[in-house]
């Protein structure tokens, strides 16, 4: 034996020894360590899976990883990925080379009737005489509840602000003579003084407790961070008043669409055991339009006005999803034939 190599031997000895390498040692776990080994039918175990509980434990077992990291092992569902590519619904990055769609789904616009501004209630006293039925839309502090109510209604009616707690009362809108739309104070952060947020979510909490004529509330969350405490807590509010809800996610035009998928997912699964709340989660961008058909046959259908507004609303739909569809089998038989040939 040479001395080079001799010397070297010598060097790697005591490390044999400490890991109890014998000359009937594989020879993967004399270079790396003892590793396990899966056989080919078992499946190597994920450490994250595709719900809220899996999620929890492992937050437990690993305090050094964040929330965001969490969020990023989550699957998105591939029908709501689908369907956010049909609305047009969340951002996209394209490659430079990469193939863009020709079509589009023609989706069937649904009209809401403009809105009047009729009442505004700083106290309960000042609720206006229950008639119509009504639809809450509320949420935190600059969520853009007013904006979204313009953009349904296609109206400026609603005083729009980037200064949260613009809203300091409970506003009545009228729609056509046949439903009320109402915009409600944020909660949460807003620059305001303690006592006045205080007085706000007071009255908030007495309107949903007290009116008859409310059919659903609109919860709105910002897409970008799902649900937080105080959206937490208000939902437990609505629950204690046995009131139905609906959760809505906005400003979906800064998400990516497939974080906005994974939130979709998430949202669902963190809302599903309350027993008010509706198990259909919306996506909305009140600055790119997209979206709002979905929100405005919801409110329609909420206060019995399907066959008033929606009367051949079906039959259109039906017609431009046909139409989608086919579009979309020949944009995807094409781009197989063209990967075959390269």
């Amino acid at each position: 034996m040479r001395t080079g190599v001799h010397s070297r031997v010598v060097q790697i000895a005591p490390m044999l020894v400490q890991r109890q390498i014998t000359p009937h040692t594989p020879l993967h776990v004399a270079c790396f360590g003892q590793t396990r080994l899966y056989s080919k039918t078992s499946k190597r175990p994920s450490a994250f899976e595709t719900t809220v509980q899996a999620l929890q434990d492992t937050s437990r077992n690993s305090e050094q990883t964040s929330n965001r990291q969490l969020f990023a092992q989550l699957q998105p569902d591939r029908r709501t990925l689908e369907k956010l590519d049909m609305l047009q619904i969340g951002t996209v990055k394209h490659g430079r080379f990469e193939r863009k769609r020709w079509f589009q789904y023609n989706e069937p616009h649904v009209k809401l009737p403009h809105i009047a501004f009729f009442a505004g209630a700083q106290t309960p006293a000042s609720f206006p005489v229950e008639s119509l039925p009504e639809v809450g839309v509320v949420g935190r502090s600059n969520v853009g509840k007013s904006t979204l109510i313009n953009q349904l209604c296609g109206s400026l009616t609603a005083r729009v602000s980037d200064k949260p707690g613009l809203t300091q009362q409970i506003n009545f809108y009228t729609a056509g003579r046949d439903l009320h739309l109402v915009d409600m104070p944020g909660y949460g952060f807003a620059f305001a003084k303690e006592e006045a947020a205080k007085s706000w979510l007071d009255l908030i909490e007495t309107y949903v407790r007290k009116r008859k004529t409310l059919r659903r509330v609109m919860l709105l969350l910002d897409a970008r961070h799902g649900i937080k405490a105080n959206d937490r807590e208000f939902m437990e509010l609505l629950d204690r008043s046995n009131t139905q809800f609906q959760i809505v996610l906005t400003k979906c035009d800064l998400v990516h669409r497939i974080d906005l998928a994974k939130r979709h997912k998430l949202v669902s699964m963190q809302t599903e055991k309350s027993r008010n709340c509706i198990p259909r989660v919306l996506m909305v961008s009140a600055r790119e339009r997209s979206g709002l058909n979905e929100l405005r046959k919801d409110i329609l259908h909420t206060c019995t006005l399907g066959q008033k507004y929606l009367a051949n609303h079906k039959k259109l739909e039906t017609i431009a999803l046909a139409e989608y569809l086919e579009q979309l089998k020949i944009y995807q038989d094409t781009a197989r034939a063209k990967k075959r040939r390269q």
